[in-house]
């Protein structure tokens, strides 16, 4: 088995754990653009770059009581666990390990979900990051029917609102890789989706969001021309599959439609 391989399928195999919590959880981070290529898309795309962690959105529960929080079912079933902050045992996450891999879950959701959900679903013990604008990634997720023999239904955030939501807090990473690969994402997305005019005009529904002006700010700035900054975070990603002198060229072309839309 690949190294691509076995990554795949440790994280389906981790999804499939929280089989039961899946309704309520949403994947949102780095695993998006593997699931839209092979299950929304169907146009699997080699060498997407992949991610250590499992980042999981948790939407809204209220006061709704679970007989088992996702803390019990991860501890449960064998998972490691790791204190969030050293020298504090509480609130921990959980590592999956499947022989020489190691696949961290990160739930994350908004600062408008109620801290009974948090407690309730999630558990006291689970660490849980709230992130700005984050709610965005929540709305309206698609339904995905997942894995090759056990089948199961995932849900991801829709790629035009991942575009959105990386469009506006990718400056925002402190690591320059993070935020760089946050940039590519917004290119993935633009660059393989089947129906690019269906794309755009979902994305243009968006100018009235208060997030619009911060997302077309960003990627103007960083995209503009050749000259800007974005053209050289992008290089790294595009060279696995543009010969090195035409990547100014597909950048163009790839931003040229969502360019047009944000003027």
């Amino acid at each position: 088995m690949s190294e691509s391989d076995a990554l795949e399928q440790a994280f389906l195999e981790t999804l499939a754990g929280l089989s039961a919590e899946l309704p309520h959880l949403i994947v949102v981070g780095g695993w998006c653009p593997y699931l839209y290529s092979a299950y929304l898309w169907k146009k699997p795309v080699p060498h997407i770059p992949t991610t250590m962690d499992v980042d999981l959105g948790v939407t809204e529960t209220g006061a709704r009581r679970f007989e088992t929080t996702v803390y019990d079912r991860l501890k449960r079933l064998g998972l490691e666990m790791e204190p969030l902050h050293d020298g504090e045992p509480e609130p921990i996450e959980f590592v999956s390990s499947r022989e020489h891999l190691q696949m961290k879950l990160e739930f994350i959701t908004s600062f408008e979900t109620s801290d009974d959900t948090l407690k309730r679903f999630l558990g006291k013990k689970l660490a849980c990051h709230r992130i700005d604008a984050f709610e965005i990634l929540l709305k309206d997720p698609v339904t995905l029917e997942v894995g090759k023999r056990r089948k199961l239904a995932v849900q991801a955030a829709r790629p035009e609102l991942f575009l959105f939501h990386k469009g506006i807090t990718f400056i925002n990473r402190s690591a320059s890789l993070k935020r760089d690969k946050d940039l590519f994402y917004v290119y993935f997305i633009l660059r393989f989706s089947p129906d690019l005019p269906a794309l755009l005009e979902a994305l243009a529904q968006l100018k009235s969001h208060e997030y619009f002006n911060p997302f077309r700010k960003n990627l103007v700035r960083h995209l503009k021309d050749p000259s800007r900054p974005g053209y050289l975070m992008l290089r790294p990603f595009i060279a696995r599959w543009i010969p090195e002198r035409e990547i100014n060229q597909e950048i163009e072309e790839t931003f040229r439609g969502l360019l047009k839309l944000l003027r």
